[in-house]
């Protein structure tokens, strides 16, 4: 199960490689920052500081597609990193990261831009009931790692850049293990990177099309979803999440969409728990306890046949709708998208989306679906 939910950040990583070398740099960064204590039921170490280093290569796009200039030069890229976490606080978590970098603005030697990424971590002292039973951050070795940046850029000399910001680093297994309160690391950065070819990553090229016309402005998405959690006991079984969703959805432009939707959960942890506890007293109960419903609203922004959702959700009544944490919550998505022809009715899509309440991640899940 693992590697199907991971398998889409390959499949990211593996779109960049098949990109021209000819416009990437090598990168690396360096990372200093604190642990911040999110929940006062994190026992792991906050307050002290916390190291990471990261050394990475990207690809900058220049408008060889129209949505490239209508994004104004976005970047992808991916990298690899190890922070260290402290000892008696999980050790050190080694990722690979695929990433996307947005410019905010460009002028002269200088440009500004935000990344946001998504991958997977190794932790080498995760919580073992024998080994580490007092720090409760992360209950496996293997965890999603998902960052945002914010960064300035400085272009020193020709194939010499130099860049610094501020980041948010989250590590969490979406609940697969628990405890998974989560790490949420807040950090400051300096980088350096190297551009392979200086004067192609300048070359921008203007978008064919002036206008971003959208020949159907409206329409329709079904999606479906797996994840798998744990409740209630440590090294418990994993059980099934079933989410289906559909949505309607306004098309801006061809790089952006507005849309609304329910979303519906079939949750058998909370099913089986609930059973074995005694909160449900028949099988039909429990099946309404463990049945989630929510309205939502999200924003899809398009880069190709890349995409990245950022959803909000709000649960609909309180029978089917028991045991939340919140009220609300967050998804963050990203979905790679098939093309069959140049305007096609039906594009299906695979995706992945971790889904929180505040800042504690309640699970991730791996999507199929289609947009209409």
């Amino acid at each position: 199960m693992f590697s199907k939910k991971y398998c889409l950040f390959f499949a990211f990583s593996c779109h960049i490689g098949l990109l021209s070398a000819q416009n990437g740099s090598l990168e690396s960064s360096f990372y200093q920052g604190t642990v911040w204590r999110h929940s006062p039921k994190l026992t792991t170490q906050t307050g002290e500081g916390i190291s990471g280093f990261e050394l990475g290569y990207q690809w900058q796009t220049t408008g060889r597609q129209n949505w490239e200039a209508w994004q104004r030069y976005p970047a992808f890229g991916a990298s690899l990193s190890v922070f260290t976490l402290g000892e008696g606080s999980h050790e050190r978590a080694f990722s690979l990261l695929p990433h996307l970098s947005i410019p905010l603005f460009r002028a002269g030697k200088w440009a500004g831009h935000f990344r946001v990424g998504t991958g997977f971590s190794w932790v080498t002292e995760p919580y073992d009931y024998f080994s580490n039973p007092t720090q409760n951050a992360l209950g496996s070795h293997w965890n999603n790692i998902t960052q945002f940046r914010f960064g300035a850029q400085y272009r020193l000399l020709r194939a010499l850049q130099l860049s610094a910001g501020g980041s948010m680093t989250h590590f969490s297994n979406g609940g697969l293990s628990l405890p998974n309160f989560g790490i949420n690391i807040f950090s400051a950065w300096v980088g350096v990177s190297s551009p392979l070819n200086p004067a192609a990553n300048r070359a921008f090229q203007p978008a064919t099309e002036r206008r971003k016309k959208v020949a159907r402005r409206w329409g329709a998405q079904l999606q479906s979803g797996l994840a798998r959690l744990e409740i209630a006991s440590f090294d418990g079984p994993k059980h099934p999440v079933w989410i289906v969703s559909g949505a309607g959805f306004y098309q801006s432009s061809q790089i952006n969409r507005f849309i609304v939707g329910l979303d519906y959960e079939s949750n058998q942890a909370i099913r089986e728990w609930g059973l074995h506890s005694a909160r449900f007293r028949t099988e039909a109960e429990a099946r309404r306890g463990a049945s989630r419903m929510a309205l939502f609203v999200a924003d899809e922004i398009l880069f190709g046949d890349l995409s990245i959702v950022l959803q909000a959700g709000r649960y609909l009544g309180k029978e089917r709708n028991q045991y939340v944490p919140k009220a609300t919550y967050a998804k963050l998505s990203a979905r790679y998208y098939l093309t069959f022809g140049k305007r096609p009715l039906i594009k299906p899509f695979m995706g992945i989306s971790i889904k929180a309440h505040k800042f504690t991640a309640e699970y991730i899940s791996w999507n199929l679906g289609a947009s209409f």
